[in-house]
């Protein structure tokens, strides 16, 4: 079935191996049209330290996020290159999986930093 047999290791798909950067891409998504929606449309029913609150939250769960699909595919890899099983080609796309997680994880924490040093809703 599609090329694995259940004695082989599974390589990551296209896919997974963007997972990280579909997750930060989102990140930037919410963080950024959450904040200038929120200036234009709550002010007068949040304070601003509310939406800065909320939006740190929204940031904290993406980052959640990519530091899971990190340590899963950072603990896959270092297993294959511990265990010396799987092909070469399975190493290499959990290695690369692990790779493009990790920089997708440090892009959502650069992203969001923003949120932490300048108040929002500044007039």
């Amino acid at each position: 079935m599609h090329g694995w047999k259940s004695g082989m290791p599974r390589t990551p798909g296209v896919w997974r191996v963007m997972a990280g950067f579909i997750v930060w891409a989102l990140a930037f998504v919410v963080l950024y049209v959450g904040h200038a929606l929120g200036c234009l449309y709550v002010p007068s029913t949040l304070a601003p330290a509310n939406l800065t609150m909320l939006l740190t939250a929204l940031w904290a769960l993406h980052l959640a996020a990519c530091a899971v699909l990190t340590q899963r595919s950072g603990r896959r890899s270092c297993g294959m290159r511990r265990e010396g099983n799987g092909t070469v080609q399975a190493r290499f796309m959990w290695r690369a999986t692990f790779l493009t997680d990790a920089l997708a994880l440090l892009a959502v924490l650069v992203t969001g930093l923003p949120l932490l040093a300048f108040p929002v809703c500044q007039a």
